[in-house]
This record gives C-alpha cells, structure tokens and sequence, in this order.
C-alpha cells in the first residue's frame, strides 16, 4: 500500500533535511563493531521461538534488515516517523511509518522488541516502553542501546575547548526543547517500572577518536569520531537554532573549533554505550 508523497517530504531546515541514511549506516557499523553482533538479550533461548520482531525508531532500517537475513523465519517490522528505507528488502522485512509516541495498535504480539539511539528521540521514554511491555507476549523480550548524553573527559583535557562548551550549550538546548537527553542510564529503572523483570544493563565506553590503546578502542574510536563529525551540523542546527536562538552563523562559527576538537587525540573524549535487555514475565 502507498503512503502518501507528503511523507516523503522529510523535515528541513538550513538547507538540510533530517532522518540522513548515511549517518545511520554509520552508527550500525559502531554498535555490531561494539557487540559484536545485532543483538545481546537471550532470544536464541525463547520458549515456542522467535516468529514476530518490532524494532521501532528503526530509522535507516539496516538493523531490521541484518536481522531479517538472520532470522529468516521470524517476520521482522520496522517502524520509524519518516519512510527512508530501502524499497529492495528481505520477504520476511517491511516497514511502516509510525510514531511510537502514539498509541502502538499492532495486530500481533511481538517476541522480541529493539529500539536503538533513542535518546534524542522521546519526550516520555518511560511511556514509550510501557507501550512496548503492552505489545510483547510473556516471556518475550525488550533490549535497548544508546549513546549516553553528555559524552565525557575524565582527564581534563576537553577543559577550556570549544568541544566542552558545545556539549554545555548542546545539554542546555535540548532541555529547552522538553527533552532530556540524560536519560539513557535510567532505562534499566524505566524498564523494571513498566513491568519488566530480569532486567540486565551493560556499559561500554566508547572513545572519540583514536587516543586510546588497543587495536579494538582505536577502530571503534576511528568510527565513533566519524559519526561524531557527520552529526555535528545536523544536531547542533536542529537544537541550538531552536532550543536557545543562536543564529546559524554563530552555530557554524562554533562548529569549527568543535571539529578540531574531535580531529585532536589529545583531548581524550569518549562516549558511554548503554545496552539494557529485560524479560516480561
């Protein structure tokens, strides 16, 4: 069935339009670098198997895709506000266009629920999940991975930079705007207040760029930078223009200096990975 062609007229702003398939793509590649895989909850374990799989907010689609592939006998859904995903997909992959805001009214329960970098996205990721325990049959699973807001420096070396007021000014923005972008270590206490039990929670600091030792921190940081980079305009011109009225030029000003920062390994900057998985009883 066609959706209309006013969806496909995506949100833009400053000559930019939001919802990027590249950026996505780039984030992918981050997380299956960093897990090592697509998924960390138990489901290869799931009573009666893995048939019905919602990954919601699923932006570009890839994950939903990969999944699909590798679970050819369960049907994956993908549903997401804007319809940039591929037209060419696995038989057992759709998408549809959604906002997980809203009600969720799905025919079916599903077996397993993903929902990546959402941190960015929900005024009420509390609700969001209580409508995902709602949607999931007993025994089912949720598993949930995001970037923690504000990325760090436990070194003092972003002191004085341009890249550390940025994230003041990004933090401020976005509370502005009624979101709260501090939320991501607070979805293993979401996840147990929508009913979920066995609720596990794992950290991994990711660094910005390739200051730290070890072949894996360095291609992790060789992309995590490259994600930061491609981000930056989009993210700092949707909030700082909106959020406290700063003009575009004086984002982009801004901005040059924030890039040096990231480019610089001696400013040790990382980010913090939450993946959190619970069981519905």
């Amino acid at each position: 069935m066609s959706v209309r062609s006013s969806v496909y007229e995506f949100p833009e702003e400053h000559g930019r339009t939001y919802h990027r398939f590249k950026e996505g793509n780039l984030q992918h590649h981050l997380f299956t670098l960093l897990l090592r895989g697509l998924s960390r909850a138990p489901i290869e374990d799931l009573p009666g198997g893995l048939h019905n799989v919602l990954d919601f907010a699923t932006g570009t689609g890839i994950w939903a895709i990969e999944f699909a592939n590798e679970h050819p006998s369960a049907v994956v859904t993908g549903t997401d506000l804007s319809p940039i995903q591929p037209d060419f997909v696995p038989a057992n992959c759709l998408f549809v266009v959604d906002d997980a805001e809203d009600p969720w009214e799905f025919s079916q329960q599903f077996d397993y629920i993903h929902g990546r970098m959402l941190v960015t996205c929900f005024k009420s990721h509390l609700e969001v999940f209580k409508s995902a325990f709602s949607s999931l049959r007993p025994g089912g699973y949720i598993e949930l991975q995001d970037l923690c807001f504000p990325t760090r420096c436990d070194d003092g070396t972003w002191d004085g930079t341009a890249y550390k007021h940025w994230m003041g000014l990004i933090m401020a923005g976005a509370e502005a705007l009624g979101k709260d972008w501090s939320r991501v270590p607070k979805y293993k206490a979401f996840l147990q207040e929508a009913g979920f039990v066995d609720v596990v929670e794992e950290k991994y600091d990711i660094p910005i760029g390739t200051w730290a030792k070890g072949k894996i921190n360095k291609t992790l940081g060789t992309w995590c930078r490259a994600d930061t980079l491609g981000v930056l305009q989009g993210l700092s011109l949707a909030v700082l223009t909106k959020g406290l009225g700063m003009s575009v030029e004086e984002v982009e000003v801004l901005l040059v200096d924030v890039r040096k920062n990231v480019n610089n390994n001696n400013i040790h900057l990382y980010m913090t990975t939450y993946v959190v998985y619970g069981r519905k009883p």
